[in-house]
């Protein structure tokens, strides 16, 4: 488990250009034995495909881990089960894709109906399961709607994946503590609009708490139509390890 580590399909929020270049979220974890995806947003359905094309990718030994219900981290599902009945229509096979995502939200019951080609499980904080020696457990966060941040355990180094955050709360500070990579869909970076405020928090705040957590790495995503690349390096704390994750590219993590 040396090459564990994240392909960036799209980190983007759904205000800018989500079908153009800029894609909204979507994480593929690699170096495991089964094919697991951090949230499948709005735009990342074509450029899966390629994905999936060129890596000869099993759909059958595929994972989408949902974080929330918002376009930005789940619209492509939409998309994916449309293919996967015409593909098993004229290819005569049965591909299903599994899918783990929070009960209390709109696309659950539309995936819940695509019984054909999704295996759809409800996302808590009581699951919990290994692949490779991977452990995934779940943290309820503070976002707009049922929302979860993921943590993936290997001998003793941890991941997570906060997703959106409007604010840390006691339990998530827990959760994040110590971590040697964090990966955090960040906020806005210096107003907060009051009409957000259970959505996004401020940038800058997120990032210091962040890294007030004892954590050794993050990863600060989610550029947002509000900000741009030099708002977000201006945000970050100056005398902490942070690094800002760019679109397309990949970082290997759990060394």
């Amino acid at each position: 488990m040396n090459n564990f580590g994240f392909y960036i399909l799209g980190n983007y929020s759904p205000n800018i250009c989500t079908f153009g270049k800029c894609k909204s979220t979507c994480y593929k974890l690699t170096g495991l034995s089964k094919n697991v995806f951090l949230d499948f947003g709005a735009g990342v359905f074509f450029k899966f495909l390629n994905l999936v094309k060129r890596e000869k990718i099993d759909l059958n030994n595929t994972l989408f881990i949902i974080s929330h219900n918002h376009v930005d981290h789940n619209l492509s599902l939409l998309f994916l089960a449309i293919y996967l009945y015409i593909y098993n229509f004229f290819h005569k096979e049965k591909k299903k894709v599994n899918i783990l995502l929070p009960k209390k939200s709109i696309i659950y019951n539309l995936v819940l109906k695509a019984k054909g080609v999704y295996n759809s499980y409800i996302l808590n904080e009581s699951v919990n399961f290994t692949i490779d020696e991977c452990n995934f457990s779940f943290c309820r966060t503070i976002h707009k709607g049922e929302s979860y941040a993921t943590k993936i355990k290997y001998k003793d180094k941890v991941f997570v994946y906060t997703s959106d955050l409007a604010r840390y709360s006691k339990k998530l500070k827990r959760f994040v503590e110590n971590a040697d990579s964090v990966l955090i869909d960040a906020g806005y970076p210096t107003k907060l609009f009051s009409s957000f405020q259970n959505y996004h928090g401020k940038t800058k705040q997120i990032i210091e708490e962040t890294c007030s957590l004892n954590v050794k790495t993050v990863f600060a995503t989610h550029l947002r139509f509000l900000a741009n690349f030099r708002d977000y390096i201006n945000a970050f704390p100056k005398d902490k390890n942070v690094k800002l994750v760019k679109i397309d590219e990949y970082y290997q993590i759990l060394n």
